[in-house]
Parts: structure tokens; C-alpha cells; sequence
């Protein structure tokens, strides 16, 4: 009897001991989870803000060109006003744009470092890391817009595929068909070459050719004309008249360079 008595004696603060671990453990748990949650939902509702905010400056920005095509006799007194006032109220807006991106980065960086070690597979986890993909997509066409820096478009995208390889997730499939995309267009093609025609404006050059790069826009004696990379080396050209629009193209404006090993 006194063996048996021993026995449970011994046995029961273990078990205590390990309920009490558990416990611990599962305690642990709720509370990161509980975290998580929290910290997506602020995420979400900044990126809400965010992206309210864009489409704010973006109506701006259509109603003053639609204002500048009238021609200023034809525009009534609250025309004239909105006019006057759109550019600063533009400025304005994003600037409160630019602080609400950098909200949501720095919202983004603190919850990824923290996810991504910890709870790599939790839906909150894929959520955050949807808005950053997202959020690199757009930060990529920007490069390529304003200065058709497709080398830094990629570069971009890679960081965001980064984070997902890092903790062995599957990247989100969009900033992969961009990568390819970027890859193809940052070096001009025979076939896109082709497809350039005589008075097309500068903006359908783009949407044909892609963005040039933007110290390969160049004015040299009087003429107008953008340097297209080629994958051997070349680069072909496109030649702009006053009215920025094509009036000539050269596949061979500037020759591979031959190694002569």
C-alpha cells in the first residue's frame, strides 16, 4: 500500500506539472492568435484608407484634364474656381497619400517579421502578404511608367517573392506573370518593332513597344527620338516630330558590339 500511496504521490505533481504546461502552452497560443487578428485588422483598415485616398487624388486628377480640354471662354464661374483650386487641393491629397502608404509599410514590415517566423500559415499571415504583393505590383508600374525602369520593377517584385520563399510559401502567381512580363518588354522585340506605324503618338508607342528608359529619351540636333534596348546589345530607334508623334524607326540605331574574344 505505502508503494502505491508513493506512486500517486510522485505521479500526481507530474501531471499537474504537465496540464499545467499545456495549459500554458494553449494559453500562449490564443494570445498570438489574438495578436494576429488584431494587428490584420488595423492592416486592412489603413489599406482601405489607402486605397480610398488614391481613388480620391485619381478623380481629382480626371476632372482638372477634363477642365483643361474646355477651352477657358467656354468654362462657367465654378469651372474657372475648380480650376484654380484643383492643383493645390491634388498636392494636398497626395501628400496625405504618401503618409497613409507609409502607415501601412511600416504596419506591414512590424506584422511580417513577426508572421512569417511565427505563424507562416495562417490566413492573416497570406493576407498581409497579398497587400505587400499588391502594393510591390503597383510600386513596379510606377517605375516603369515614369521612368521605365524595368530593372528596378523586377528587383521590386523579387523583394516581395522573397518573403514568401523564405518561409516556404508558394508567391503570390501575379508578381510571377509580372516578372515575366517586365522581362520580356524591357528588351524590344522584331515583332513589337514591326508594329510601330507612322503617327502613332507617343503614348501608343508605350503600350506597343513598352516604357524607354528614361535617359534613353533623347533630343540630339534638333530631333526627337527613344532608344529601345535588344537583348544582343542593339537598340532600335523611334524618331517623335513637334506633335509627339512617330514619323520614323531604325531596328539598327545602334549595332551589338562584336566579341572579338
Amino acid at each position: 500500500m505505502r508503494r502505491r500511496i508513493l506512486v500517486w504521490a510522485v505521479m500526481i505533481p507530474v501531471m499537474f506539472g504537465l496540464s499545467l504546461g499545456c495549459g500554458q502552452a494553449k494559453k500562449k497560443q490564443e494570445q498570438q492568435q489574438s495578436k494576429l487578428q488584431q494587428q490584420s485588422l488595423e492592416i486592412t483598415k489603413s489599406y482601405e484608407a489607402l486605397l480610398a485616398a488614391r481613388k480620391k487624388v485619381a478623380a481629382e486628377e480626371a476632372t482638372l484634364e477634363e477642365l483643361k480640354k474646355i477651352r477657358k471662354r467656354k468654362l462657367t464661374e465654378e469651372q474657372k474656381q475648380q480650376l484654380s483650386q484643383l492643383p493645390g487641393q491634388i498636392k494636398a491629397d497626395q501628400q496625405e497619400v504618401a503618409k497613409k502608404y507609409d502607415d501601412v509599410q511600416t504596419k506591414l514590415a512590424n506584422f511580417l517579421n513577426f508572421a512569417l517566423n511565427n505563424a507562416p500559415n495562417a490566413p492573416e499571415t497570406a493576407a498581409a502578404l497579398k497587400i505587400y504583393s499588391d502594393e510591390a505590383i503597383n510600386n513596379a508600374e510606377t517605375a516603369i511608367r515614369e521612368a521605365g525602369d524595368y530593372k528596378k520593377a523586377i528587383d521590386t517584385l523579387q523583394t516581395a517573392v522573397g518573403y514568401y520563399e523564405s518561409a516556404g510559401l508558394t508567391p503570390y502567381q501575379p508578381l510571377k506573370d509580372k516578372m515575366k512580363l517586365y522581362d520580356q518588354m524591357q528588351y524590344i522585340t522584331k515583332d513589337r518593332f514591326d508594329q510601330i506605324k507612322k503617327g502613332m503618338t507617343e503614348d501608343e508607342v508605350c503600350q506597343v513597344a513598352g516604357y524607354p528608359y528614361y535617359l534613353n529619351k533623347k533630343h540630339e540636333k534638333g530631333v526627337d527620338f527613344w532608344l529601345y534596348p535588344r537583348r544582343d546589345g542593339g537598340a532600335a530607334a523611334i524618331y517623335f516630330n513637334k506633335h509627339h508623334k512617330a514619323y520614323s524607326k531604325r531596328w539598327n540605331a545602334v549595332k551589338p558590339k562584336v566579341n572579338k574574344g
